[in-house]
């Protein structure tokens, strides 16, 4: 499967992504004067518009083909096209997606302009939506914020296997910090190709979520994680900055070598998703069953393979 590219659409290309609207039955219309943002393989994916309004943009248009989603290319693209504005970027959704969009740096809307405000006043009559914005102007950042893409590899036992970085003394998932311009996807399967030197291809991979913590290792840092799920196929040993790697039972965590975003927020999502696949394994068909229920394999604390 080829890389994906983000970018911004020239003018004279747009109609690339109003066909690509088209053809997903979206009924957004691009305005002239929008700033068009794609994600492309050989085809587009994935776009969404920011339209001029006073002294910033309206988002509109947030679209990601079935097949490639859950892989946090929608996410990714909302972050390139506000990166790109000058001023605040403004948009309306429903109120199941404010999370996410709140996790992308949006916050409820105070205050919008007159023509977002008379917008959302006639979309109200018949659905409900919420304003959101983002002004990196007037954005407080106390803690520094490190993104993150991190893996749960699970072995056919349902061990969870962890790694401890060189001079340090908490565990973690393996993966690492995004590059400038890389999916969640492209930076984890990069960090696992360059730490435990295990190729994978982005459909081996089940996301789990978005996550954030104190960094573990960086005082007066946050992380902010996107996770994934994968089979760990075949044994491997620790790479570059890895000191140690380990195992972790499939149980709740209450070890104080635990990295916080692993221990509080990754391992109960995780846990129920497990229970999830049992209460499936239960009603599934008996050659099913195998399959679902090694999820749930669960060993003693971690023993170190270092």
């Amino acid at each position: 499967m080829s890389a994906l590219a983000y970018s911004q659409l020239p003018n004279h290309l747009q109609p690339l992504l109003a066909k690509f609207y088209r053809a997903h039955n979206s009924r957004n219309r691009i305005r002239t004067e929008a700033l068009c943002w794609v994600a492309k393989r050989s085809d587009i994916v994935g776009g969404l518009c920011l339209t001029p309004v006073e002294e910033g943009h309206f988002l509109t248009g947030l679209l990601v083909t079935p097949t490639e989603r859950n892989r946090g290319i929608g996410a990714q693209l909302v972050r390139n096209a506000v990166a790109s504005s000058a001023g605040p970027v403004w948009l309306f959704c429903k109120p199941e997606l404010v999370d996410f969009y709140s996790r992308l740096g949006f916050s409820v809307a105070n205050r919008l302009p007159a023509a977002l405000a008379d917008r959302l006043t006639r979309y109200r009559r018949s659905k409900t939506l919420v304003a959101l914005q983002n002004d990196r102007r007037m954005m407080s950042v106390p803690n520094a914020t490190l993104n993150i893409a991190i893996a749960c590899l699970l072995d056919d036992c349902g061990r969870i296997l962890v790694v401890r970085k060189r001079g340090t003394r908490f565990f973690m998932l393996p993966g690492g910090k995004a590059e400038i311009g890389e999916t969640p996807l492209q930076t984890l399967r990069r960090e696992l190709q360059e730490e435990l030197d295990l190729p994978l291809e982005d459909n081996d991979f089940d996301s789990l979520g978005h996550f954030q913590a104190p960094a573990a290792n960086e005082p007066d840092h946050q992380v902010e994680a996107d996770v994934f799920i994968a089979r760990l196929s075949r044994a491997v040993t620790v790479h570059a900055e890895l000191e140690e790697m380990g195992w972790l039972e499939a149980a709740p965590c209450e070890q104080d070598d635990i990295a916080p975003l692993l221990r509080s927020h990754v391992m109960p999502a995780l846990l129920a998703r497990m229970a999830q696949a049992e209460s499936v394994a239960c009603c599934a068909e008996p050659s099913d069953q195998g399959e679902i229920g090694s999820l749930a394999g669960k060993v003693s604390s971690i023993a170190s393979s270092s």
